[in-house]
């Protein structure tokens, strides 16, 4: 695909919601590239698998910044020798795209760039330089530098799939780290959607890699990551979102990486238990389990997590403990999680924290240390 042409990776055009290279060679083909975030990628999954199927688009890649994990960053690649087939079929991915009715963003013109060029890239200049040292990658420019470096992730060392890519950004961030998720997604021969995924960490220092591999190896009891000694020319496989080796995986192996649109990021009581018991680990933070729905942490807080409304074992918690602790309660179904929203029985309680099953993903765990109420 990408690979049969040749392109000046900084040499490129930029109109509207796309950015387009064309080839140094005589096939005139032109690669285009265009850039939305979304908050989620399984809401729109299907729409781009087909998109994959039909041939409008080569290849799409989701980016997962540690920074910025809330929102989704997704490029599409469009390959053709017309500049007017591009358009038309970008176009033609925006509508079907609108029709789901999700809150997405086409970004154009200087945010698209930026995004695009991973930001650090966004002030080039003649003393811009790219160098390989080690096992990274070294982006000085003028007195500033960034080092690059690359781990390979290998899907079939995961046992639990289904609440990984959160469970991964938050060690990352916890053991200090910053970088960027990396899944490319493209048909292989037998017209069947790859998954190619990497991490990039981004550091100060060649020596600053604060030990993220035997880290997160342990933390998942396996050889889940791997330094991969990435070579200069296939750094612009990162700038693409490339996969940046051979190692891919099928994503009908690997559908539970993603969270369940149905179950609002969460399938079942006991993988919302495992992740959060990660996350209270994770930002040392003290707690017993009482039961298979009740938490008890910090010594001051009860959180409570049931599937389903079940009013008459929420009351008897909130008879039992409320007057000594702040609870917490978390229904999975979205349903139950409305109905409980109507209970002015419980919702006025001034001690009672209703916890939104669509927005558990980003909850704040450290406030379990910074709040004193």
């Amino acid at each position: 695909m990408v690979k049969k042409s040749k392109y000046r990776l900084f040499s490129y055009i930029l109109e509207d919601n796309l950015i387009y290279y064309k080839s140094l060679r005589e096939n005139n083909k032109i690669i285009s590239f265009a850039v939305l975030e979304c908050l989620s990628y399984y809401s729109i999954a299907s729409i781009l698998n087909d998109m994959l199927q039909q041939r409008v688009i080569q290849y799409y890649s989701v980016e997962i910044e540690t920074n910025y994990k809330d929102k989704n960053l997704i490029l599409l690649n469009f390959e053709e020798t017309n500049k007017e087939k591009i358009i038309e079929a970008f176009n033609l991915v925006k509508q079907n795209l609108a029709r789901n009715h999700e809150s997405i963003e086409f970004l154009k013109e200087q945010i698209l760039e930026e995004r695009f060029l991973v930001n650090f890239f966004q002030h080039l200049s003649s003393s811009t330089i790219i160098i390989k040292s080690a096992e990274s990658i070294i982006i000085s420019n003028e007195n500033k530098s960034i080092v690059l470096t690359f781990f390979t992730i290998n899907f079939d060392f995961l046992e639990n799939k289904k609440s990984f890519i959160s469970n991964f950004l938050n060690l990352i961030i916890n053991i200090g780290g910053e970088g960027f998720l990396i899944l490319n997604f493209k048909l292989n021969n037998s017209e069947n959607v790859n998954i190619s995924p990497y991490f990039v960490l981004k550091s100060d220092s060649v020596n600053n890699t604060l030990n993220i591999e035997s880290k997160v190896n342990n933390f998942f009891q396996s050889n889940l990551l791997k330094k991969d000694k990435i070579k200069i020319k296939t750094f612009s496989n990162f700038i693409w979102r490339l996969g940046i080796n051979n190692t891919s995986f099928l994503l009908n192996d690997n559908y539970n990486l993603f969270y369940s649109k149905d179950s609002h990021h969460f399938l079942s009581l006991s993988e919302m238990n495992e992740f959060f018991e990660v996350n209270l680990s994770n930002n040392q933070i003290e707690y017993i389990r009482l039961s298979k729905y009740l938490l008890f942490i910090e010594q001051r807080y009860l959180f409570l997590i049931l599937e389903n409304l079940e009013c008459d074992y929420i009351y008897k918690i909130i008879e039992k403990y409320i007057s000594k602790f702040l609870i917490y309660i978390l229904i999975l179904n979205d349903l139950g999680h409305k109905e409980l929203q109507k209970v002015k029985s419980i919702k006025l309680i001034e001690n009672i924290k209703i916890v939104n099953p669509l927005e558990i993903r980003d909850f704040n765990f450290k406030q379990f240390k910074e709040n004193d109420n």
